[in-house]
């Protein structure tokens, strides 16, 4: 199964993950990184509207400067006790992101806003995420890698960090980073992708 784009796409997300996903639907899509700065979370009440707000301004950025194309900004936080957990900055805040995590469970928000000319749709999953006890060495070894400091929370479920996960309830692709099946459900009806060699229904 795969789908075709009925107008320019831009994915305003220099996320490679993001990229991936996107290219599961087939369609061609430009990759056009927003390099507006992230607003300080102290700003908002809640990290749903934060991560709303995120989302919303990377699209917009893009949407401004190309009127005719679909342009989908996402972002994903790791939210904690109402604690929002960005990307680690260093070592000691990855661990102690970890450890705060480790044998809990976790909300994992991804918001989407899809622009083109004055159409937006918006919208957000959200994904709950149990880990296992996790034991130090485990995250001493685990903070020794690149891999925790471009992920929210200081994990990726689809890395090898994905060991701490002991269940999710919800999308899967939304802890990833872009809840696919949902978006493409919102690009189909909206008339922005087709199926190929035929009319989505």
């Amino acid at each position: 199964m795969k789908f075709i784009a009925n107008h320019p796409v831009i994915l305003a997300s220099q996320s490679p993950r993001r990229k991936e996903l996107l290219e599961t639907l087939g369609i061609g899509f430009d990759v056009m990184p927003s390099i507006k700065e992230e607003p300080d979370t102290g700003d908002f009440q809640t990290a749903m509207g934060y991560v709303i707000e995120c989302a919303a301004l990377k699209a917009k950025e893009l949407a401004d400067q190309h009127r005719d194309a679909v342009v989908i900004g996402s972002d994903t936080v790791v939210v904690l006790d109402g604690e929002i957990l960005l990307k680690p900055q260093n070592k000691k805040q990855a661990k102690s992101y970890l450890q705060a995590l480790s044998g809990r469970t976790h909300d994992v928000i991804t918001a989407v806003t899809v622009l083109k000319g004055d159409s937006e749709l918006s919208f957000h999953e959200v994904t709950k995420v149990s880990f296992y006890e996790l034991p130090e060495s485990w995250i001493e070894a685990y903070i020794s890698t690149e891999d925790p400091y471009d992920k929210a929370g200081a994990y990726g479920i689809q890395t090898v960090s994905g060991l701490f996960v002991r269940k999710i309830d919800g999308d899967y692709n939304t802890v990833v980073g872009l809840p696919l099946a949902s978006l493409a459900q919102k690009l189909a009806q909206a008339g922005y992708i087709s199926l190929e060699g035929g009319a989505v229904r």
